[in-house]
C-alpha cells in the first residue's frame, strides 16, 4: 500500500509543482490569487481531486456537514405499533377491585410476575370463576370485555383492569458497546431506541455514538445519536417492533491512519466519529522535527471505487494549523506527511551505503589477495 501511496504522491507532487504532466494525464488547473490548488487529475484509472485546506474548503466542509445533520430515515418515523396481541407465554394480571381474592389469590406479599397469569403453549389462559380463556391473538382491550361478561355471572358489576406484565414474544436484540447487550422484551408500551439502549445500561465509554447501526425487515440504517435533530424527528422518536437490531460500534472500529514524517505511524480511532486533522498529528507525535516537509501534508479520502479526494495542507506557516484544527477528518482517511529533500537523499544513501561499503571492501580483498599473489611469484 505504501507504494501505491508513493506513486500517487509523486503524481500529486509534479500536479503542485506546476511544470510537468505525465503521459496519460488530464489536468484541469485553477488556483486564485493566494495560491490555493483545485485541480483534477487522472492515477491509475481513478480520478483524483487535489485541493489545498483552506477556508474556502472549510466553508464547504461546514455547509455539507449543516446541510446532512442529523436525519433519520421517514420509515423508521412512521412505524406506529399496533394494540397488542396476546400469545403463546405472555405472563397477564388481572386486578379486580374490592376482591383481592381473585387479584392475588396466592397473598399480598407476591412480586407482579408471581402473582400474574401465564398463557400457555397453546394460548389459554385460566382465570377464576372465568376457566380456560383463550387469548390468542387477543387486544388487552378485548380480553377485559371477554373477562367482565363472565365474571358479571358471579359478581355485581365488576370493575376490572389488566395489565401486560411480560412478553415472550416480541423482543429487540441491543448489541456492541453497551454495557449490559442482550435482548429487550418488548410489551404494549411503546418502546424507543434511547430507552432500548438505556435498558441495557446505556453506552460505555468506547462507544461511538455517532455511527449507531439499526437493523430492520433487512434494512439496514446509520444514526447519529449526537446530530441535533427537529423535533418529532429523532432517535428519541423510532418506535421499536419486534426482531429489531440495535448495535453500537466501538470507537476502534472507525480510524484514520498516519504515515509519513510522523512521530508514530499508527492507526487512530475518531472519538465519536470526531478527530481533527491537527489532533491526528498531534496524537501521532507531531512532525518528524528533522525530516517532515511541513508544506507537504495529504489527507487521502477514497470517495468511490473511481474517485479518490486529495486535501493538502501547506502548513510551513504556523498559522496554517488553523485550518488543519478545523478539517474534519472522516473514517478511513489517510495522512501523509512527505519527506523533505534532504530526507530522501539521506535514506536513499543509507540503503546504498552498504552496498557501496560490501563493493569496495569485496574489491580491496581482490586487490590484496592479487597483490600479495605477485609477491609470492617475484620472491
Amino acid at each position: 500500500m505504501k507504494f501505491w501511496i508513493l506513486n500517487l504522491l509523486v503524481v500529486v507532487s509534479l500536479v503542485l509543482s506546476g511544470c510537468f504532466a505525465a503521459p496519460g494525464m488530464v489536468l484541469n488547473e485553477s488556483a486564485d490569487e493566494e495560491g490555493a490548488i483545485d485541480t483534477l487529475a487522472d492515477f491509475q484509472g481513478a480520478k483524483v481531486h487535489l485541493q489545498s485546506i483552506n477556508a474556502k474548503t472549510l466553508a464547504l466542509q461546514s455547509s455539507a456537514s449543516l446541510a446532512s445533520g442529523g436525519s433519520v430515515s421517514p420509515e423508521l418515523l412512521s412505524y406506529s405499533p399496533e394494540a397488542y396481541k396476546l400469545g403463546p407465554f405472555d405472563i397477564i394480571q388481572v386486578v379486580i377491585w374490592e376482591h383481592p381474592e381473585l387479584t392475588s389469590p396466592l397473598g399480598s406479599y407476591r412480586s407482579d410476575i408471581a402473582t400474574g397469569q401465564l398463557v400457555s403453549e397453546s394460548g389459554i389462559m385460566f382465570y377464576p370463576y372465568v376457566g380456560d380463556i383463550n387469548v390468542l391473538g387477543l387486544t388487552i382491550t378485548e380480553l377485559r370485555v371477554k373477562i367482565v361478561q363472565e365474571l358479571s355471572k358471579v359478581l355485581k358489576d365488576p370493575q376490572i383492569d389488566i395489565r401486560l406484565l411480560q412478553s415472550q414474544r416480541h423482543k429487540i436484540y441491543v448489541q456492541g458497546s453497551v454495557k449490559n447487550p442482550g435482548v429487550v422484551l418488548l410489551s404494549d408500551v411503546p418502546v424507543t431506541l434511547l430507552e432500548a439502549i438505556n435498558r441495557c445500561g446505556g453506552a460505555t465509554v468506547a462507544a461511538n455514538l455517532s455511527s449507531v447501526e439499526f437493523s430492520r425487515d433487512g434494512k439496514n440504517y446509520t444514526i447519529d445519536l449526537l446530530a441535533p435533530y427537529e423535533a418529532g424527528k429523532g432517535p428519541n422518536d423510532i418506535v421499536l417492533k419486534d426482531n429489531d437490531v440495535i448495535r453500537i460500534p466501538d470507537a476502534e472500529e472507525s480510524k484514520v491512519y498516519m504515515m509519513g514524517e510522523v512521530g508514530r505511524q499508527q492507526a487512530l480511532p475518531l472519538k465519536n466519529g470526531k478527530l481533527s486533522l491537527a489532533q491526528a498529528i498531534a496524537e501521532a507525535g507531531g512532525l518528524q522535527s528533522e525530516s517532515a516537509k511541513a508544506e507537504n501534508i495529504y489527507v487521502i479520502r477514497a470517495a468511490a471505487m473511481d474517485e479518490i479526494n486529495v486535501f493538502h495542507l501547506n502548513a510551513g506557516n504556523p498559522m496554517a494549523l488553523v485550518f488543519g484544527d478545523r478539517f474534519a477528518l472522516q473514517p478511513g482517511d489517510l495522512v501523509y506527511v512527505d519527506a523533505t529533500g534532504l530526507a530522501r537523499w539521506n535514506r536513499v544513501m543509507k540503503m546504498l551505503l552498504p552496498t557501496a561499503q560490501l563493493i569496495y571492501y569485496g574489491t580491496q580483498a581482490v586487490h590484496t589477495t592479487h597483490t600479495a599473489k605477485e609477491d609470492l611469484m617475484n620472491w
